[in-house]
């Protein structure tokens, strides 16, 4: 038999009856088909590539191997060689199904943009969100890197996936923060679902909820029917003093030296995107903290 193309030939279907019979009954045939039969799956836009190969992990881990039969033994190496053709494949074949767009923003920049079912979303400077364009209309999902404002049309559930948690809804008007380990959402209009790995909560108008290091949810109450940053002004409640600062940097560009200043320190209050040394003198004062430009954008804070 020659092992060299005896893969090959028995995915083209060229092997003879009495190699076919045996090799079906052999333990290496399980593990070939069913990589192969993940492929079948790109038929369908929602195909899940990572899933169907944690699933042949697991069952590369608990297979147990059939009572000894003839076997046609393959080297180790023509089993990796298929394993990333089919890879390959895949890949290829996952780029004529899925369009994946992504839209960003800048530091110092917000953008509006329209999703395909003309759902709106306001993304804050330094934000992106992700979407599927061939699955959209059927899978309204988004994920979210940074802080952004959704209007969203009625129709079937749509969801905001982050690091830090997940927002289910099915048509609403709401604003998501996702920073590092920050999770805040505010909902102004309809219902949201909010779930991280801790907690779950249902938001009506003028509620919010919000955690770090996905702790539970502290709630909120909103006064105002639009998050401050559309407004051109970042605020805070008991928040930690980098998290201000870093909402400095990034509505202002610049950069802020922090050596020997207690970053866990809160702050509450709120600044302006349109006035940096208002906005310094507001933020920084009240902490009796000094701040001196090194440069155009580059700012040193001290304790006095």
């Amino acid at each position: 038999m020659d092992n060299d193309n005896f893969l090959g030939r028995w995915i083209a279907g060229e092997l003879t009856e009495e190699e076919r019979t045996t090799f079906e009954q052999s333990a290496d045939y399980l593990a070939y088909k069913d990589i192969l039969r993940a492929t079948e799956k790109f038929e369908r836009p929602t195909f899940d590539i990572e899933k169907r190969l944690a699933q042949q992990r697991v069952y590369n881990q608990t297979y147990t191997e059939a009572p000894k039969q003839k076997t046609i033994k393959l080297n180790s190496w023509y089993y990796v060689a298929a394993t990333a053709a089919v890879l390959v494949a895949l890949i290829g074949i996952k780029s004529l199904f899925f369009t994946s767009t992504t839209i960003q923003t800048a530091i110092a920049e917000t953008k509006v943009w329209t999703l395909p079912d003309q759902s709106t979303v306001t993304l804050n400077a330094d934000s992106a969100i992700t979407y599927d364009e061939t699955t959209f209309d059927t899978h309204r999902i988004v994920i979210l890197e940074g802080e952004a404002f959704f209007d969203i049309t009625t129709g079937s559930t749509f969801t905001v996936q982050t690091s830090n948690g997940a927002i289910t809804v099915l048509g609403t008007q709401f604003n998501v923060q996702n920073r590092e380990t920050f999770f805040g959402v505010n909902c102004y209009e309809g219902k949201v679902q909010v779930q991280n790995k801790k907690d779950t909560a249902i938001l009506t108008p003028q509620m919010g909820v919000h955690a770090t290091n996905d702790s539970a949810f502290i709630p909120t109450t909103l006064t105002q029917t639009q998050p401050d940053w559309m407004q051109g002004r970042s605020s805070f409640q008991k928040a930690p003093l980098k998290q201000l600062i870093q909402e400095l940097e990034r509505q202002y560009a610049i950069t802020i030296m922090t050596e020997g200043i207690d970053l866990t320190r809160q702050f509450s209050g709120s600044f302006a995107h349109d006035n940096l040394q208002k906005a310094l003198k507001i933020c920084f004062e009240p902490m009796q903290i000094t701040y001196t430009f090194v440069s155009d954008k580059k700012i040193v804070l001290t304790n006095k």
